[in-house]
């Protein structure tokens, strides 16, 4: 077995997370962390009411007793239940948590697999009502990419670990480069997503300045035509509506109108089912100032492309709603959030926050010293603009207020460590082997979190899979009461 300095240098500069999951094992057990995960008990969670459910929930399928099991999982049934989703619990470790947090999942999981399998005709509109109603008192898990330029190939290597462990969510909100991302998601199916995570594919150039005639004529500092060619490298020409039935996944945008005084959108396929991806996609990466706004299209029910509100231009959508969890949580049922965040005034915030909860005096002192900065910066931004007349810059004002003021972090949040150097490439093209460094990055970033996401991504998947299983059973027994029924009257 290698020792310590070894296991962190393996983990350092880990190719895949096979290899880097191999050395955080070793780290662990070096470090008495896998005795930690052996025992049950701690303060961290309930678990006396966990290791209860669990016993119980095994008796009750042992038994046979489906009406048990599901009046026992109907009343109980949360992410943090008995406090398994806290974060503290998967501090403790570099992979993983205890093990009875992971058997009680593993039971659930069998439970509610179980009840699917074992619909029959004559109980399966029972068991789908109850399975849906489950699901949706659960709700299920978001992923939200925020803005960033260049960075926002971080969020391909998120991505990247999610797919290959099947953790992906099909709620997917991108803003500004973000939006990018979450675009050529949404028109990509399952068979073409690996496509996506190649660098040869993911680099194009995005930037691409403009002389100063054009500066001063269009208000802009960069060309648009050609962040107009990334966009439609990367995203197919659907509405989406069509992006949502060709790939399942549902795509949300988030777009502000340049004129303040409107709100800003949250863009899907139940919103506006029948606006333009890619014209979306660009108005959400138009930073006001550098690129200009854009007017959003639409296609009619002849398929005819039009303006949507002619009069009204729209621009990045992080500047007022980075990361939209109200309307995923009304719109989707989103009540859980994994959020990779990339945005440069947001980044050294997640890094303060990651050293206050490893419990560093200096860290902890980082942290509020910088909290405490940002909602004075909000207080007086917020001051200045209810004190000025509409127009100018109070408009400047609201929009630096607009940025301070929203939450940046998810349930789980994913950030780069990245160098200073690196920040200074957001607003370049990137290399081949820059992009390859920020994928990788990405990749690398989510592995120490991966085992919470996966464990608090389970069960929403393995209701989703068994309500889809009993629907397909109700719609056989239906019908097969149709041919019944026609059989007599015949």
């Amino acid at each position: 077995m290698a020792n310590a300095r070894e296991c962190r240098r393996a983990m350092r500069h880990a190719p895949d997370y096979g290899t880097w999951a191999d050395a955080a094992q070793q780290l662990d057990a070096l470090t008495g962390r896998e005795d930690w995960k052996a025992e049950d008990e701690s303060a961290l969670y309930d678990f006396r009411m966990i290791r209860a459910r669990k016993r119980q929930l095994r008796r009750l399928r042992e038994r046979g007793d489906t009406a048990g099991l599901m009046h026992e999982l109907r009343q109980g049934l949360h992410w943090n239940m008995g406090g398994i989703g806290s974060p503290y619990l998967y501090a403790q470790s570099l992979i993983g948590t205890k093990r009875l947090v992971s058997d009680y999942i593993d039971e659930v999981c069998c439970a509610l697999t179980e009840l699917a399998a074992t619909a029959t005709p004559a109980n399966a509109k029972q068991r789908q009502h109850f399975l849906e109603e489950t699901a949706l008192s659960f709700g299920r898990t978001g992923l939200m990419l925020s803005g960033g330029a260049t960075l926002g190939l971080f969020h391909i290597g998120v991505i990247k670990t999610l797919w290959e462990h099947q953790a992906l969510p099909r709620v997917i909100s991108g803003s500004s480069a973000g939006s990018v991302v979450a675009a050529t998601l949404g028109t990509h199916t399952d068979d073409e997503v690996e496509a996506i995570f190649d660098a040869d594919m993911a680099r194009f150039g995005f930037w691409r300045g403009l002389s100063p005639s054009s500066i001063i004529k269009r208000r802009a500092l960069m060309d648009q035509a050609q962040v107009r060619r990334g966009i439609q490298h990367f995203v197919a020409d659907m509405t989406f509506e069509e992006s949502y039935r060709r790939t399942g996944r549902v795509v949300n945008v988030t777009v502000s109108p340049a004129n303040t005084a409107q709100s800003p959108k949250l863009v899907n396929h139940v919103t506006f089912p029948h606006l333009c991806m890619r014209e979306a996609v660009l108005a959400s990466c138009a930073v006001p100032l550098v690129f200009e706004p854009v007017l959003l299209y639409q296609r009619d029910q002849h398929g005819a492309k039009l303006p949507f509100l002619p009069n009204v231009k729209w621009v990045d959508g992080s500047m007022k709603s980075d990361l939209p969890r109200l309307r995923l949580r009304r719109l989707h049922n989103v009540n859980h959030f994994i959020v990779s965040q990339t945005n440069p005034h947001v980044v050294p915030f997640l890094a303060m926050r990651g050293s206050r909860s490893r419990g560093g005096r200096a860290g902890i002192l980082r942290a509020y010293a910088l909290e405490s900065l940002k909602e004075q910066s909000k207080l007086l931004a917020g001051l200045g603009r209810d004190l000025l007349p509409p127009g100018g810059l109070r408009n400047r004002l609201d929009t630096v207020h607009g940025l301070l003021e929203q939450e940046y972090r998810g349930n789980i949040t994913i950030g780069p460590n990245f160098r200073l150097r690196q920040f200074r490439q957001m607003i370049t093209n990137p290399s081949l082997q820059a992009t390859r460094d920020m994928i990788l990055a990405g990749e690398r970033a989510t592995w120490p979190k991966l085992s919470m996401i996966l464990h608090q991504t389970r069960i929403s998947q393995t209701l989703d899979a068994a309500v889809r299983q009993v629907q397909g059973a109700a719609r056989q027994a239906g019908d097969a009461g149709v041919q019944r029924r026609q059989l007599k009257t015949g």
